[in-house]
């Protein structure tokens, strides 16, 4: 497999940052396009009008969201998200079929 790191640093508290992944109403202001998105395990999401699109699997309050990513593809991608305070800088790792996002805050 493939790994792919891409890092980041927002100037956000991870509440503001996980608030903005998982509200549909911030998720549309920052799309431009109609988001459905529950914070509900088991729940489907959707984004970019089904551009992405899966199932919610894990969330811890302003820390972690785990979903599955549906590309149309035989295998999921498995999307973790993390939340941290900055300790230096953020973290964007993909792993396929692994997807994992890690964004430090400052």
């Amino acid at each position: 497999m493939k790994e792919f790191k891409k890092y980041f640093k927002l100037k956000a508290s991870p509440a503001d940052v996980y608030n903005a992944l998982v509200n549909p109403v911030m998720l549309e202001i920052w799309t431009g396009e109609p988001a459905v998105m529950s914070t509900e395990p088991g729940s489907r999401f959707s984004l970019w009008d089904g551009a992405i699109s899966g199932e919610n699997v894990e969330f811890e309050q302003d820390t972690r969201i785990v979903q599955k990513w549906y590309f149309g593809e035989d295998e999921d991608s498995v999307v973790t998200i993390k939340l941290h305070p900055d300790k230096g800088e953020p973290v964007w790792k993909f792993t396929r079929p692994t997807f994992l996002m890690e964004l430090l805050i400052t």
